[in-house]
């Protein structure tokens, strides 16, 4: 029997312009694969590939939706991938580059 215990984390970015319109996908991501921040962490608004791997190029898949805490996790964990919607940008960790910003055509940064 596996028992762990959980901490509150920070609370949730709103990274979304307008809550109405907007289509997340689960997208199973690897610890490995990805890059977390100081606390274990990967934080709403960064841009991933398909495989989980933070990007910010032309093979951008999604933008990831929610915080997601990789500390208590297995190796891998359901992240919920922003692929459509209206995205405040000033609310991303990083800004866009232009190529991403093309892969992600179903995503409007406002």
């Amino acid at each position: 029997m596996r028992q762990s215990t959980t901490t509150i984390m920070d609370s949730q970015v709103n990274i979304l312009k307008y809550n109405q319109y907007f289509l997340p996908v689960n997208l199973k991501v690897a610890k490995t694969a990805t890059t977390l921040n100081a606390k274990g962490i990967l934080p709403a608004g960064t841009i991933i590939d398909a495989t989980g791997k933070v990007v910010n190029d032309g093979t951008a898949f999604g933008i990831v939706y929610e915080n997601v805490d990789f500390n208590n996790s297995m190796g891998t964990e359901n992240v919920s991938v922003l692929i459509f919607g209206f995205v405040d940008a000033s609310k991303l960790p990083t800004a866009p580059a232009d190529a991403a910003k093309a892969a992600l055509n179903m995503i409007k940064f406002m």
